[in-house]
């Protein structure tokens, strides 16, 4: 998940302010249980830009907390 964020430009402690800690610990778990690890590993060797990809299940929070801070 580390690894996304930077990609995508979200800094982790701008996650873990938003409420506690509360939306990194669901991001972590969504993370953790995500289908698509394989692509997302592929997806973030070929890429570097400030979009996360639609597949990610963070993707909303990410792109949330990009807009708001």
């Amino acid at each position: 998940m580390e690894d996304m964020m930077e990609t995508v430009g979200v800094d982790l402690l701008d996650v873990v302010d938003l409420d506690g800690g509360q939306s990194y610990l669901r991001a972590r778990a969504n993370c953790h249980s995500c289908t698509c690890k394989l692509t997302c590993s592929m997806w973030l060797a070929g890429h570097a830009d400030d979009t996360p990809p639609e597949f990610c299940p963070n993707a909303g929070l990410f792109q949330m907390v990009k807009s708001c801070c």
